[in-house]
């Protein structure tokens, strides 16, 4: 019989998991496996009633040549599934990481060798089809692997692609994102795979990398990585201020105003908080706030914490706050956020998180970014309003009014 917290999954409305940092040897593990280390720090997550992991594969480790992948490394994320599944544990496999926590991870094949230029991923035809290739290859292994959830197409690609001088359109974005998740559905038909974009793409009035609309139709769900650190938010407002711990919960009914039909599934596919950023006494206190708020949300997948343990201080280079972004330090002991997430997880289990009601929406332009929505956004939650947002082409609608339960329009 399977331990863990499976049958607590099955009834969950929203589900909680963390993003994998190995203890030993970070994701370099691919490349210097130590089985029983990955088993004890997947003990650690289980001990969490966590239900879920996303992890990282390091690109060139698995794919050395356009024509050929890493069977050892495949045997490995084999071996990961297989202890993860040991501990219900269900395995979110992120692909094409060339760019991970301020690294560059580039295969030897993107660069040119009488130029040095890299080829660019997102448009070159034959870079594509090397990448289906490695997909292919993962699917003929873990596809019907029980605990293989889904493929997360990419880390934040647009992060690898900048500093690589990769150019592309947003809809040139659109259309990889697009070919890849259809692929995956192909390969590994009835599996989550999404596209893990940061919140970069919806900042700004012009679209950045994805258009809006593009990522909440494509995959099976439009995912965000909120950070608040990485914003003004906390220094202008307090961390334990409306606008920080009500900001994961914002992004989610901003995402939501640009499906088709408002009930659009979305993950918080990554969240954390530094003590480089926050007192670290506070930290719990955000994130108990945060979490609450945003599980309150309708059509939420999960909320999947960065990242399980700290980041081992033998390797260097890293940005600093890295290194004290896990729920457990380095050496496996669990620190206080740990617990106060753990504890969470146990309470909504006995009582889980209702959808809170949302009759009002604010109204906003079409291309009106994330940033913008912010301040009076959370002028209505300081008023008591928790609300949706519609764009403004949809508001004569009736009927899709009716369906997302909106009653009131507000104004910004």
């Amino acid at each position: 019989m399977r331990a863990g917290p499976a049958s607590a999954c099955a009834r969950r409305r929203v589900r909680f998991g963390v993003n994998y940092v190995p203890t030993q040897d970070w994701w370099y593990s691919w490349g210097d496996w130590h089985r029983d280390s990955v088993r004890r720090d997947l003990h650690d997550i289980a001990a969490l009633e966590a239900d879920h992991i996303r992890i990282q594969l390091l690109w060139p480790q698995f794919q050395p040549n356009a024509a050929a992948v890493n069977d050892e490394a495949i045997s490995r994320l084999q071996q990961l599934l297989d202890d993860a599944h040991a501990l219900s544990l269900d395995v979110e496999v992120t692909v094409l990481d060339g760019q991970l926590s301020g690294f560059l991870f580039v295969p030897a094949f993107l660069i040119d060798n009488q130029d040095g230029r890299a080829r660019n991923v997102i448009v070159d035809p034959s870079i594509v089809a090397a990448e289906k290739r490695l997909f292919s290859a993962l699917a003929q292994h873990i596809a019907r692997h029980p605990a293989f959830m889904g493929f997360d197409i990419a880390n934040e690609i647009y992060w690898f692609t900048q500093p690589l001088k990769m150019q592309f359109t947003p809809a040139q974005g659109d259309a990889w994102m697009e070919e890849l998740l259809a692929y995956c559905e192909q390969i590994a038909p009835g599996r989550f795979h999404v596209n893990g974009v940061d919140k970069w793409p919806y900042e700004a009035g012009d679209p950045n990398g994805f258009t809006r609309k593009a990522l909440a139709r494509a995959g099976s769900a439009s995912c965000v990585h909120p950070w608040a650190g990485f914003g003004p938010i906390y220094p202008k407002y307090g961390p334990l201020s409306a606008s920080a711990t009500h900001y994961s919960e914002f992004l989610v009914q901003y995402m939501q105003a640009f499906s088709g039909d408002g009930k659009r599934t979305i993950w918080i596919e990554e969240d954390g908080c530094s003590k480089r950023w926050v007192r670290e006494d506070l930290i719990p206190r955000w994130a108990e706030a945060s979490v609450r708020h945003a599980a309150g949300c309708d059509h939420l997948f999960g909320i999947t914490w960065w990242c399980s343990h700290d980041v081992n201080p033998r390797y260097t280079g890293f940005n600093k706050l890295e290194y004290d972004l896990g729920l457990y330090t380095n050496d496996r002991k669990l620190k206080p956020l740990g617990r106060t997430l753990r504890d969470l997880i146990r309470e909504f289990d006995k009582y889980p998180p209702p959808v809170q009601p949302r009759r009002a929406a604010i109204a906003i332009p079409d291309g009106m970014g994330s940033d913008d929505l912010l301040q009076p956004y959370m002028r209505h939650i300081e008023n008591g309003v928790g609300p949706q947002v519609v764009l403004a082409s949809r508001t004569h609608d009736r009927a899709y009014l009716a369906s997302r339960g909106i009653t009131q329009l507000l104004s910004l």
